[in-house]
């Protein structure tokens, strides 16, 4: 057996050999640490000498080329993600029972002058009559064209003698309001999903608009449609009254106003008219809307103060509505009655002192000069006086006895002196639409609210009563003894869902920081094989090299 042995010449070659070797392995290992573990691929094709030149030569500018191309469409990514669009996104879901919007039904003649005329003539108080005969016609006439105050000062007189006449015996829109017993026609008064409701308290049904008392449906959202077609949805018919009309009313009828259970409204802004002599139909569609904010959207949430039931939010029509208000109140200086009647009975007293204080304010206003008049606590007193002795005396049934217990509450409140009277809110109404639509006074936009519902209308309507056999059949009887009457006053309206769904609207960022980080990383990428394990490379290189400097830096100091 043949014994091996080594030589020790050779070992020590071999051992300086091993020693060589992992000598270079470690400054091969640091110089990939810190270049070619980061971008080996770009260190073969442009830094290995082993390679052609031309090699290089050309893969250099391909490379330059695709971080030329990258640069660009990260700059196009970024700008797209900035440009925050957003889309609708749009949904039909069929429901089981859908609620009926709620509804608020005004007459377009919103005092009964038939009452008005026989108070004031057995009052004495003819020539007042007459003046507002005049004033009405006047204001009615008025186009907006020439300047108010030119229109005003020709007839100071009679403006003054009006505004008097209320401080002395109170408010005609609240003394001569209409009675909403008579506008509700028909045995029972209303139907919904094919059942009769009588209507045996007007009261809460009873709304102060400037349009006079309106009736108001469904605020507790209890109208619930599971059956499409207006056998299944609301019903109602109404008296127009006509004998009970001013004689400058325009039209004769009803103005109808769809809205949300919460939504308050004061003013006539976004309603229809239905005509005496028509049986309308109204069929809906259900609508809900979320809508964004900034900065993919314009949707802001704006409080509301004036809301029936302390709700966040004001809608649109609610933002109009507060700006016109609130300008009428800071030029004429003083607040109109149905206003002033909703806040008292809302407890919204804060609101009421806010304003009283402007209009302290506004005291030098031209407008305010020259048609405004303040009420004295005599004229207070006296209208205080003759409520009480009216109250004993009154001939209509619970809703004038209900008017005449808030008159009698209103008129006691420290807000009473500070309400417009008939002439001064109807002139300064005129005056106020007048100054928006020359410009002059500017309202503010009104911004959507991030989250709504609303309703989508078609409106068809028919003769009604249909034919003399129909009216002596069904309608004879109640308030209304010929057909030629029920043709000039009785109107039929009819509110329904057609179908029981809901189309639902959703606003969505188009372009989202998910959707942004996918595409970016998918093109940096595609082009130079940038990654997220890439960028924890560089954190991980940058961390070494402070760490290896700062060492040197200490060592060196030793």
């Amino acid at each position: 057996m043949a014994i091996i042995r080594s030589d020790p010449w050779e070992e020590e070659s071999n051992s300086a050999t091993a020693l060589t070797k992992r000598t270079e392995t470690k400054t091969r290992d640091r110089r990939l640490f810190r270049f070619q573990d980061l971008a080996s691929d770009y260190y073969q094709v442009l830094r290995q000498t082993s390679r052609p030149r031309i090699c290089r030569i050309l893969w250099g500018i391909v490379t330059g080329a695709l971080l030329l191309v990258t640069l660009f469409t990260v700059g196009s990514l970024l700008q797209e993600y900035f440009r925050h669009e957003s889309f609708d996104k749009t949904s039909t879901s069929w429901k089981d029972n859908l609620t009926l919007p709620a509804l608020t039904i005004c007459s377009s003649n919103f005092i009964n002058y038939t009452r008005l005329r026989e108070v004031m003539t057995e009052e004495g108080d003819s020539d007042a009559l007459e003046a507002l005969r005049r004033v009405l016609s006047l204001l009615e006439r008025y186009d907006g064209a020439g300047d108010f105050f030119e229109l005003y000062e020709a007839n100071k007189a009679t403006f003054k003698q009006l505004v008097s006449y209320e401080n002395r015996r109170g408010s005609i829109q609240l003394r001569f309001s209409l009675n909403l017993d008579a506008v509700i026609f028909g045995t029972p008064h209303y139907f919904f999903d094919g059942r009769g409701k009588n209507i045996t308290d007007p009261r809460k049904h009873m709304q102060t608009t400037k349009s006079g008392m309106c009736l108001e449906f469904n605020n507790d959202e209890t109208f619930q449609q599971s059956n499409g077609g207006p056998k299944g949805g609301f019903s109602i018919d109404l008296n127009t009254n006509v004998r009970d009309y001013l004689p400058t009313t325009s039209s004769h009828g009803f103005t109808v106003f769809i809205r949300d259970p919460d939504e308050n409204v004061m003013l006539n802004v976004g309603g229809f008219v239905i005509s005496p002599g028509t049986e309308t139909f109204v069929r809906l569609t259900s609508k809900s809307a979320k809508r964004l904010g900034p900065p993919h959207g314009t949707c802001k949430n704006v409080p509301n103060i004036y809301s029936k039931r302390n709700v966040k939010f004001e809608s649109i029509r609610e933002c109009w509505q507060r700006q016109v208000i609130q300008a009428m109140i800071g030029k004429c200086g003083c607040i109109p009655i149905y206003f002033a009647v909703q806040m008292w009975y809302r407890n919204r007293t804060n609101v009421l002192d806010e304003f009283i204080e402007l209009i302290k304010t506004v005291r030098a206003h031209k407008f305010y000069e020259s048609i405004y008049e303040f009420t004295s606590e005599e004229d207070v007193a006296r209208y205080v006086s003759m409520t009480n002795g009216n109250a004993s005396r009154t001939k209509q049934d619970n809703m004038i006895s209900e008017i005449e217990r808030l008159k009698k509450m209103f008129v006691k409140s420290p807000y009473f002196p500070y309400h417009c009277s008939l002439i001064q809110e109807r002139a300064c109404t005129l005056f106020i639409d007048n100054e928006i639509t020359k410009g002059k006074l500017k309202l503010e936009k009104c911004p959507e609210p991030c989250k709504y519902r609303e309703w989508d209308a078609v409106i068809s309507s028919i003769p009604f009563p249909p034919t003399p056999t129909y009216f002596n059949e069904f309608m004879i009887g109640d308030g209304v003894r010929t057909f030629a009457d029920a043709k000039e006053n009785i109107a039929r309206l009819h509110v329904f869902y057609d179908k029981i769904r809901v189309q639902e609207t959703e606003q969505i960022p188009a372009y989202q920081t998910h959707n942004f980080i996918a595409e970016f990383g998918g093109t940096v990428d595609l082009f130079i094989g940038f990654s997220f394990f890439t960028l924890f490379q560089l954190i991980e290189i940058g961390i070494a090299t402070c760490v290896l400097r700062c060492r040197k830096i200490k060592i060196s100091k030793k």
